[in-house]
């Protein structure tokens, strides 16, 4: 099916231009498009505050646009104001019922059939046309993330820093070309690819895992999925399956997929599964992700494009948000140099005292721990997390009835940013790495627990909260530590000349880095 479609893409515009029959329907589409969004956007939803400025006899569709680029401000606003009370914003496709943490509990003690955190992701890029909706049938993936890799990270960050060293060695070194001499770096492209390489390692083995196609293919993937849901997002559902194909993004994207069938196939004929033994629980090294899957996949999860799509899910979850999460702690330790000392000094006497890079060592890396928490506090990937669509109606012990159909969130980062809940004796508004180190403890201070940076609480609600929190947040921890801790001992970094930290900017409810912004990057004096 999907060649078919290939196939009358190119056919249909070999050469970008369309004709008059093709032009008069496109433009019937949208004349139907403009028509069927004004009003849907100006359709009502759960009654409740509302947060974000409406003029007097502003239509809603310009409220909901506003939206976009101002929604961290909008978010926070509310918050501030309503505080432990539920209120409404206006997204361009959805109103989204605000819960505070003081109702988060209530509604994380549902069923998984009221509220699935999976669906609004599904519902946010169109997954009834880009491929997703087989995550609403089957949770094979977070199963295998949470029973078999979460488990092991004892055997796989070994793994993990094998992988990066090649990685730092294809990626990086070359960029540097040897030289001492100061560098100008992307490092959002950077980290992006060395991210990619380390997951792939994971989740195809050592065999499969430097396959060139599968390397294109997550890369492409990620930003051709984001800019073909974000653009679906303006179009009414009706009308989608005619909108998506004329998207240059979307079609891409097609091609990304049926690259991922191709890889996958090709790795499960050589893939001799039934002579690969699961061996995790033996301290043997922990086999792929890919393995895993297929061992623990039943009925139709075993299909080839179901596989694959679930990995490609998984590379999306571990590169994007991964790679954006260590460029806003680089940025932000460049812009506070004072701090790097302290955090090298704790990664070397860990280092040495531990003998290598384990999980055991980044475990005691604490400043590290408390650096990433404060950085992701005041950079989050995400605005909203506890992302969910009801599908029974919920009456709220405070008496507020959410029908069937409500999409709800936390405001995690306004909930980070409270200057109520943030510890420490610097204000909220001030980077500070060293907030979540124990202050009642000796030397460089022992991080409690509620505070690690991948735990997961009420008032730290960043990669989610309960049940169905980010199931791979254990890994990402220790791949970041990983990849930070030996970024920070063998390279130097600082802004360009005349330049200071970047800006971050705010997509709809997606934080971002200047994604035009750079570092200049040398090797450390006596590293090679």
């Amino acid at each position: 099916m999907m060649d078919d479609t290939e196939g009358v893409s190119s056919s249909m515009y070999p050469s970008g231009q369309l004709n008059g029959k093709q032009s008069a329907s496109l433009f019937a589409t949208i004349a139907v498009l403009i028509c069927y969004v004004v009003v849907q956007l100006n359709r009502e939803s759960a009654p409740t505050a509302f947060a974000g400025s409406h003029r007097i006899f502003e239509p809603r569709w310009l409220t909901r646009l506003r939206f976009i680029r101002n929604s961290r401000s909008t978010i926070n606003e509310g918050y501030s104001k309503f505080k432990d009370a539920i209120f409404k914003v206006h997204k361009v496709d959805a109103d989204i019922i605000i819960v505070p943490p003081k109702y988060v509990e209530e509604i994380r003690r549902l069923s998984r059939d009221t509220g699935r955190s999976i669906e609004p992701f599904i519902h946010d890029f169109a997954g009834e046309l880009l491929g997703g909706l087989n995550f609403l049938e089957s949770d094979l993936q977070t199963r295998v993330v949470q029973q078999k890799l979460t488990p092991n990270l004892k055997t796989i960050v070994p793994v993990m820093e094998d992988e990066m060293h090649h990685a730092l060695e294809i990626e990086l070194d070359p960029c540097l070309d040897g030289s001492k001499h100061w560098v100008s770096v992307d490092m959002i492209q950077m980290l992006s690819r060395i991210v990619s390489r380390i997951s792939a390692r994971i989740f195809l083995g050592p065999k499969h895992c430097r396959n060139d196609l599968w390397l294109k293919t997550t890369a492409e993937y990620t930003e051709n999925l984001f800019v073909t849901g974000t653009l679906l997002r303006f179009v009414p559902r009706m009308l989608r399956i005619w909108v998506a194909p004329l998207l240059p993004s979307y079609r891409h994207l097609q091609q990304n997929r049926q690259a991922a069938r191709q890889v996958i196939s090709e790795i499960l004929k050589d893939h001799e599964l039934e002579t690969r033994d699961e061996t995790c629980n033996k301290g043997d090294p922990c086999p792929d992700i890919l393995t895993l899957m297929l061992q623990a996949a039943q009925g139709k999860e075993k299909d080839i494009e179901d596989i694959a799509q679930r990995t490609l899910l998984l590379s999306l979850s571990s590169i994007h948000t991964t790679a954006l999460t260590m460029t806003q702690a680089l940025y932000d330790l460049c812009a506070y140099p004072q701090y790097l000392e302290p955090i090298k000094q704790e990664i070397s006497e860990t280092l040495q005292s531990e003998g290598s890079w384990s999980k055991a060592m980044l475990d005691k890396l604490h400043m590290m721990n408390s650096l990433l928490r404060e950085s992701q506090r005041l950079s989050p990937v995400f605005l909203l997390t506890f992302n969910r669509i009801l599908h029974n109606p919920v009456t709220l012990s405070n008496g507020i009835h959410l029908p069937k159909g409500t999409r709800i969130a936390a405001p995690s980062d306004a909930v980070l940013n409270d200057p109520d809940l943030v510890p420490g004796t610097l204000p909220a508004d001030t980077f500070d790495p060293f907030r979540y180190l124990d202050p009642t403890s000796s030397g460089s201070g022992k991080t409690p627990t509620r505070t690690n940076f991948q735990t997961t609480s009420l008032h730290n609600m960043a990669f989610g909260w309960g049940k169905y929190a980010c199931p791979g947040r254990f890994y990402v921890a220790n791949e970041i530590k990983l990849v930070m801790g030996h970024l920070l001992m063998h390279y130097d970094f600082k802004f360009p000349p005349g330049t200071k930290r970047p800006v971050n900017s705010t997509v709809d409810t997606d934080m971002y880095p200047d994604l035009g912004a750079r570092l200049l990057v040398r090797k450390r004096e006596g590293q090679e």
